[in-house]
């Protein structure tokens, strides 16, 4: 019988069951390629993550699934990552700078920075450029209202434009009035059907707003569609480059450096607090790091038996 490490770590959270948990597999190497959707299917979290050390220190290979299959290695993962290397001695320790850490993919490599600790948190910061493709060709408001069972008084596009903003995967992004919105916002599949947001080829709504509950966000951020069960409150990480990318593009961000937080859920119901960092330059890819506190939850082995 062969025995997996892995941990769980809790993504964007202070403390222990807030944010996303995700699980990792700090060393990979001996789990057969077969056996990597299976085992996230059976840990049935949002993502699973696998990685592969390198010759070079500080450097590892990262492979990441859902339980529906092999998902791009963006947001949460990452500092689910650097918090379980971290864990396992694997990095480390810890001094007065942020450790430096590299993930690659197939698409690249993504930089990873560890540190400061705070108490049983540390927090983890991720780095990239962030040119999503951005499209004004939207729905209209009476359209998004319906799809998203709102009043269409509800679209608040008096400092935020409605955009489809892309890195690969786009997502429809929609300001609304108020955090009270974006919470009493459902998904309408029959409206959906309907609208012209189909033939956009973004499955996923972005929905947020800069009229928050907390002193400690800025914006809070909630994603609907078709893909996403009506109670379903799905991490926020992975949408990040392309919000900070569509941030950037409106006429009142300019060059310059800007820090915002933004929060998905609420306290009894798994908060994540997101901090977010863009550089704005002209001639320029924008830059993002994208950080938030991590914590290490749980600790075991998986235990598969040998096929005969």
């Amino acid at each position: 019988m062969a025995g997996y490490e892995f941990l769980t770590v809790d993504v964007f959270a202070e403390r222990a069951f807030q944010g996303a948990p995700i699980a990792v597999f700090p060393d990979a190497s001996a789990i057969a390629e077969e056996l990597l959707p299976a085992i996230a299917g059976e840990l049935n979290l949002s993502e699973t993550l696998f990685l592969y050390p390198c010759t070079e220190p500080g450097r590892f290979g990262v492979r990441v699934f859902a339980p529906g299959g092999e998902v791009e290695p963006l947001g949460h993962p990452l500092l689910a990552a650097g918090r379980a290397l971290l864990a396992t001695g694997a990095v480390g320790p810890l001094g007065e700078r942020p450790l430096p850490l590299a993930l690659d993919h197939d698409g690249g490599s993504v930089e990873v920075n560890l540190g400061p600790l705070r108490g049983d948190s540390c927090f983890v910061q991720f780095s990239l450029s962030a040119n999503p493709v951005l499209d004004r060709y939207t729905p209209a408001g009476a359209e998004l209202a319906a799809l998203l069972s709102l009043p269409e008084r509800e679209i608040d596009t008096r400092s935020f434009g409605v955009r489809l903003a892309s890195l690969g995967k786009p997502y429809l992004i929609v300001p609304v009035f108020s955090q009270g919105a974006v919470e009493e916002a459902r998904f309408d599949f029959e409206a959906w059907g309907r609208s012209s947001a189909p033939a956009l080829a973004a499955q996923e709504i972005f929905l947020f707003s800069a009229r928050t509950h907390n002193r400690d966000a800025d914006f809070h951020g909630r994603l609907l569609g078709p893909d996403i069960g009506p109670r379903e409150d799905p991490p926020i990480g992975a949408v990040m480059p392309s919000f900070a990318g569509y941030l950037a593009d409106h006429d009142g961000i300019r060059e310059g450096t800007y820090t915002f937080a933004i929060d998905r859920g609420r306290v009894a119901g798994r908060r994540s607090l997101l901090h977010i960092e863009l550089d704005k330059r002209r001639g320029r890819p924008v830059r993002v790091r994208v950080g938030g506190d991590t914590v290490l939850v749980t600790r075991g082995t998986l235990h598969i038996e040998s096929r005969r």
